[in-house]
């Protein structure tokens, strides 16, 4: 029977999967909401910040989980790469993406909010 050690790695790709799930879901459940009611699309830009600021933060406190110590490097190193998957995604599939000042405001808010995941998620793990 093999052991499958828990590596910061791959509890990063595990977080990062976990937060594009949710990322997904709520944006699925705003379309809902902006088809059969009466909510608008103004507010959209707000729910892409706070989602992406919540998704990493999960991101980075799955991260840090695994990891022996430096949480907050941990967490933030995955809320860039979220952040990074993310620029890719939408420079691959939208021909005429061109980042704005708002996209840097998103990546610093998913390092924050990674870091912010992983110093939970690492002094968490040390209190048990």
């Amino acid at each position: 029977m093999s052991v499958i050690t828990r590596t910061p790695l791959t509890a990063m790709l595990k977080g990062i999967l976990i937060s594009y799930i949710i990322t997904a879901a709520v944006f699925i459940t705003y379309a809902v909401l902006m088809t059969y009611t009466d909510v608008s699309g103004e507010h959209i830009s707000l729910a892409a910040i706070v989602t992406t600021a919540a998704a990493c933060t999960i991101s980075g406190f799955i991260t840090a989980r695994a990891a022996v110590s430096r949480g907050l490097v941990w967490g933030m190193l995955s809320g860039l790469l979220y952040v990074l998957i993310l620029f890719i995604s939408a420079f691959l599939l939208i021909p005429a993406f061109v980042p704005s000042a708002g996209f840097a405001v998103t990546i610093l808010l998913a390092i924050a909010g990674g870091g912010l995941g992983g110093i939970f998620g690492i002094n968490l793990k040390h209190s048990k």
